[in-house]
C-alpha cells in the first residue's frame, strides 16, 4: 500500500499501519497544495483502489486516512 501510494506520489512522506485488512494511513505532500480535502483524499484512494477489490483483497478498510500539507 505505502509503495502504490509513493508511485502516486513520489515525494510524500507515507504512514501505513494497521492488520486485518483495516488500514490508517496519513501521507504528508506538497502535491496536496491548493487541493480540497476530497481531491486529497481520492488521489490517495486511487492509488490505494487496487487492493481494496477482490473477494480476497488484502484491504478491506481504510479506518483513518489524514491527507497533510507539510509544515
Amino acid at each position: 500500500v505505502r509503495t502504490a501510494i509513493l508511485e502516486t506520489i513520489p515525494e510524500a512522506e507515507v504512514d501505513v499501519s494497521g492488520s486485518g485488512g483495516h488500514f490508517t494511513i496519513r501521507v504528508v505532500s506538497s502535491a496536496f497544495e491548493g487541493k480540497s480535502m476530497l481531491q486529497k483524499q481520492r488521489l490517495v484512494m486511487r492509488a490505494v483502489a487496487p487492493f481494496m477489490s477482490g473477494d480476497d483483497a488484502p484491504v478491506h478498510a481504510i479506518d483513518n486516512l489524514q491527507t497533510l500539507l507539510p509544515e
